[in-house]
């Protein structure tokens, strides 16, 4: 271990230097977590289990900092609710979704375990498990200090992809991936968009006098914030199976599912309590600007996108069907920011190859046994 506490000075010592604050951060995670992967060979039994399960914890972090507040940003962006007041309803809708979320998300669990696309040998491995939830982690924490709003999904299904390929030789059958959830994932983002400007325009050439009336008036910011709730709670009961079928690969200790899922719920909330204000700021502020009214009209949007993909499925990213919604807005209104669009999508473009890269790597070159 002096390997690590070498390794963790260092990082230390760059922080205080005075290097860019993303970077800083970017660089002390992956150091800290390389160590901590390497350092595995010098572990067996339980402590392997341990350090497994510290990954996993890290992955439900980095999710609910990345994506707790994406339900509650049109809130925030439009003015309907204060930054803290739009937090409190984010992380409480967030930690519900997640907790019922071992009732309402088993379909979206069976898409995620695993199962089909490496043989049961391979499944069944710590290495593989270790590379599936350290890849994604590593990809999500990694965005989320570089202030760019990611798929939690896109980052699990390249990582499942890389630590497949990486164990199996080849032998990997990805079109469960594909057909569930790389599909859905290219074709969400431009829906939820369409929908929202369609949405809107509907909205202001037939029923402008009825929302714009004083009893629609009084009930707009209500409806807006049971939306955003709603948003929050959906994408908890869509992410948390996800999470939750990584660490059962690891046999979670001998929990229950219900336990399984309370915990995630709850580091997913602590991430989501500390780090959410600069993926806020990016999803309010900087990629359009927006009146309550259209923010209502995008969380309906999300939210029924999102609670539809979780009834039947579909690995949808909550992240890119809100965040669609939003380049919906600033098309209708003329506000699109272009160049933070781009850099958005082209963050989109490389979450699937970068969580795929570092699983690969983590399953073939880092030594872990069992």
């Amino acid at each position: 271990m002096r390997s690590f506490a070498r390794s963790f000075a260092g990082a230390y010592l760059c922080l205080l230097t005075g290097v860019h604050n993303g970077v800083r951060a970017c660089f002390l995670a992956c150091i800290i977590w390389s160590q901590l992967l390497a350092s595995v060979k010098f572990f067996e039994g339980s402590k392997v289990e341990i350090l497994f399960f510290v990954v996993v914890a890290g992955l439900a972090f980095a999710n609910g900092a990345n994506d707790n507040f994406k339900g509650v940003a049109t809130l925030w962006g439009g003015g309907d609710l204060t930054y803290r007041q739009a937090w409190f309803v984010a992380n409480g809708a967030s930690f519900l979704g997640a907790i019922l979320a071992v009732f309402l998300g088993a379909a979206v669990a069976k898409t995620f375990g695993g199962k089909g696309v490496v043989s049961d040998e391979i499944l069944g491995s710590y290495r593989f498990a270790m590379a599936f939830a350290a890849g994604a982690a590593l990809t999500v924490l990694l965005a989320t200090v570089l202030r760019y709003p990611i798929s939690t999904t896109h980052a699990i299904l390249g990582s499942l992809a890389g630590a497949g390929v990486a164990l199996a030789m080849g032998d990997v059958n990805l079109q469960p991936l594909v057909k569930k959830g790389a599909l859905p994932l290219l074709f969400s983002p431009l829906l939820a968009a369409s929908a929202t400007f369609v949405l809107w325009k509907l909205r202001e050439r037939f029923f402008k006098p009825v929302f714009t009336s004083k009893p629609a008036a009084k009930i707009s910011k209500p409806m807006h914030i049971l939306s955003g709730s709603a948003v929050c709670f959906s994408r908890a009961v869509n992410d948390t199976p996800k999470i939750a079928s990584i660490a059962l690969l690891g046999g979670a200790a001998g929990m229950s599912h219900m336990t399984v899922y309370a915990a995630i719920g709850v580091v997913m909330t602590i991430g989501g309590m500390l780090f959410v204000k600069q993926i806020a700021k990016v999803m309010c502020e900087e990629i359009t600007d927006m009146n309550a009214a259209e923010g209502l009209t995008g969380n309906l949007v999300t939210a029924f996108l999102v609670i539809i993909a979780s009834k039947f499925g579909l690995a949808v990213s909550t992240t890119h069907v809100s965040v669609g919604a939003l380049f919906g807005i600033g098309v209708e209104n003329g506000t699109a920011r272009k160049k933070k669009i781009l850099q958005i999508l082209l963050s989109w473009v490389l979450t699937l190859p970068t969580s795929f890269i570092l699983a690969f790597a983590i399953a073939r070159f880092i030594p872990i046994s069992g």
